[in-house]
């Protein structure tokens, strides 16, 4: 029996590392490992082309050539803050434009095909009854063919399979962008119906998702089944050596030895950057002078977002946006960060909580979805909506040496990380049970 894991979206944008990707990327290439040990099943790793499936051959991230140019520039020249910002927006308005163009061309080919053209082959032989297929990836704005595959193959008995890593735009659309948030909803709206099973990244996801099917946003077909499974949370060392060699300057010369608060995430409405903003200036206004806050996530997604920091006074000099990293490189920020903040208003997951922990640094979550479920009692926990809560949080662990060395031996003692090869047993085990 052969399992298709999508990763058409993936695959089309190597140069992206968001969270989805990240888990793409870890979960394929560990289930790519069980599947050689494994009589019974074949692992096979595709993306959708208008017509049919094509195997992956590669999942790695690779950086586009615009980028490397911009981030060498940034290295070898010492340059205002002003223009840095400048060069910075045209990175990731590039990164916007490259997705935006590619998914019309993409659009436009596909649609373009007869629905008689849908072919249910893979490499010269038919796809079987009985096989399953993975939606693993973030397909929703993938052309109509897609669905009429989909559906071609559920005709053909083949289980149809979705891993759901969180229903934000349809629970809070006010977080996303009108486009988007549409886009997001059609697609589960209409693709539900072709669902078999759905794996959701956490119990809070699982209840979000029952709900919706309750409320008639989503189909409520009684014959599916709504499960969820782990996420991992420890890297695996592709090229670690090399990559690190290589790595950018501005983390391993400037702040690496600073004492920095870490935010993993694109700068989107719904992790609440406006809260951290809020706390870390009242940190500022406490004499913790010393103390850094750092973003590793892209900016260009929320116009408001980006200005909210970079017009803080503090901006360049106590707090830095390093924008997209690559997984060697957020290890290094986790290994030398002092703490982290998850202060999102909601989460399907939570998955830098996760990675902080599995690095033995104390964590300050709010208590939006998933996050509680995650973090168990590991965390610090405070009301999104209190950046004052946030506040005191960070201001007891800078103040009390003895609380914050107590809280790191207990996550070292006590916290048992999951890996990517246990998150793929489980998932392997949600699609037989």
């Amino acid at each position: 029996m052969k399992i298709f894991i999508d990763c058409t979206h993936t695959a089309k944008h190597t140069y992206k590392n968001t969270g989805i990707h990240r888990v793409v990327r870890e979960l394929t290439s560990e289930l790519l490992k069980i599947s050689l040990n494994r009589t019974d099943i074949e692992i096979v790793a595709v993306m959708f082309n208008g017509i049919s499936i094509q195997r992956v051959t590669s999942l790695e991230q690779q950086e586009h050539s615009v980028f490397v140019i911009i981030n060498k520039y940034l290295e070898l020249v010492k340059i205002n803050i002003k223009i840095e910002v400048i060069l910075s927006k045209i990175k990731n308005k590039f990164i916007n434009l490259l997705s935006d163009i590619s998914t019309l061309i993409y659009w436009f080919d596909s649609n373009a095909v007869n629905k008689e053209n849908i072919v249910l082959e893979f490499e010269g032989s038919t796809i079987q009854p009985g096989d399953i297929y993975v939606i693993a990836d973030a397909n929703w704005d993938l052309p109509k063919t897609y669905y009429r595959f989909l559906e071609a193959l559920k005709k053909h008995k083949v289980t149809i399979v979705a891993i759901c890593y969180d229903l934000i735009p349809i629970k809070f659309p006010h977080f996303s962008s009108k486009k988007f948030t549409e886009a997001f909803t059609k697609f589960y709206s209409e693709y539900s119906t072709l669902f078999d099973n759905v794996l959701c990244i956490s119990k809070n996801s699982v209840e979000d998702y029952n709900n919706a099917k309750k409320e008639g946003i989503l189909a409520n077909d009684s014959t599916q089944v709504v499960q969820s499974f782990r996420l991992g949370c420890n890297y695996l060392k592709h090229n670690y050596d090399l990559e690190l060699e290589n790595t950018n300057l501005e983390i391993k010369n400037k702040l690496i030895n600073k004492k920095y608060i870490l935010v993993v995430g694109s700068l989107v409405p719904h992790k609440n950057i406006k809260a951290i903003i809020s706390a870390f200036d009242l940190l500022i206004n406490s004499n913790f002078e010393d103390t850094y806050l750092i973003f590793a996530g892209n900016k260009g997604w929320h116009l408001e977002t980006d200005n909210l920091i970079e017009s803080n006074k503090a901006y360049g000099t106590l707090i830095h946006i390093l924008g997209s990293v690559t997984d060697v490189q957020l290890d290094i920020l986790y290994k030398n960060c002092y703490c982290l903040v998850q202060a999102s208003f909601y989460e399907g997951f939570g998955l830098p909580v996760v990675e902080a922990l599995q690095h033995c640094k104390p964590v300050i979550a709010s208590i939006g979805g998933s996050l509680p479920e995650v973090g168990g009692d590991f965390c610090i926990y405070f009301d999104p909506t209190q950046p004052t809560e946030l506040y005191e949080a960070l201001k007891k662990l800078l103040d009390s040496d003895s609380y914050y060395n107590h809280l790191v031996e207990r996550i070292k003692n006590e916290y048992r990380p999951f890996s990517w090869q246990e998150s793929a047993e489980q998932f392997l085990y949600c699609l037989y049970n």
